[in-house]
């Protein structure tokens, strides 16, 4: 699964309009961000799931919106609402974090 980028002017409509939703939130000088990236593709795919991504550095309008713990993390969105937001690069937390959002 490929993971389509985001940007300032694109990630509100990609959050209202879907109803379930997972944003990558990375940046490109991040190496556990670029570790971590084709996992999060793989799992979302075999747990059926949207997920995007977006370089908080290139976008400011959401870098100050949201308060990241640390990079990667990772955002859910449920009918356009936030669910949760976890900092995570290892697969069974991130598994863990998507089925959790899933069931709720």
């Amino acid at each position: 699964m490929h993971m389509l980028e985001l940007e300032d002017d694109t990630i509100f409509d990609v959050i209202e309009k879907e109803p379930l939703v997972f944003i990558d939130f990375y940046a490109s000088w991040c190496g556990s961000c670029r570790m971590a990236a084709p996992m999060f593709a793989r799992v979302a795919s075999e747990e059926a799931v949207k997920i995007f991504k977006i370089d908080v550095e290139k976008n400011p309008k959401i870098k100050s919106m949201i308060e990241l713990e640390g990079l990667p993390s990772i955002g859910c969105f449920k009918n356009g609402e936030p669910q949760g937001l976890v900092n995570v690069a290892k697969e069974d937390a991130f598994r863990n974090f998507l089925l959790l959002m899933k069931a709720q």
